[in-house]
């Protein structure tokens, strides 16, 4: 895990597993995480996938246990769901697009509409946009900061 470059850490983070994969890292991480300490506790913290890497790095250095592909897959699961918040009146469209997991041109359609009707004032506001009909991006509302943009 020792040497994982930020870029990897950024490319682990933008690809967007299945469904059934990503229960199965969450299981995973569930499994070797709690074996030492609350998962409640931790996760309540958002971090960048840096700090999770150095967060993982110093439990294998206390004695987690497991490969290091399945830490790169902790990693890569914690900076997914509980890295920083996405300013969606800030955001590129990729950075939507990664967050909200949804198609590039959905993701440039918001920044789009937008741009033309304002700040997004909730997470309401954002699930009304035409272009977001049909997707389900509820359970993604957690990673989204709806503060104005400055």
């Amino acid at each position: 895990m020792k040497g994982i470059s930020s870029c990897l850490l950024i490319a682990l983070f933008w690809c967007v597993p299945p469904a059934a994969a990503q229960d199965d890292v969450k299981a995973l991480v569930e499994r070797t995480c709690s074996k030492c300490h609350s998962l409640a506790s931790t996760l309540r913290q958002r971090n960048t996938a840096d700090n999770w890497s150095a967060i993982v790095d110093d439990m294998i250095g206390r004695g987690a246990e497991g490969s290091d592909a399945d830490f790169e897959k902790i990693v890569k699961y914690l900076a997914k769901n509980y890295g920083p918040k996405i300013k969606v009146n800030k955001a590129t469209a990729r950075e939507l697009a990664g967050a909200l997991e949804i198609p590039a041109p959905t993701a440039e359609a918001l920044v789009e509409y937008r741009a033309r009707h304002g700040s997004f004032k909730s997470f309401e506001d954002l699930k009304s946009v035409p272009a977001l009909e049909g997707k389900n991006i509820d359970d993604k509302k957690d990673r989204l900061d709806f503060a104005a943009a400055q």
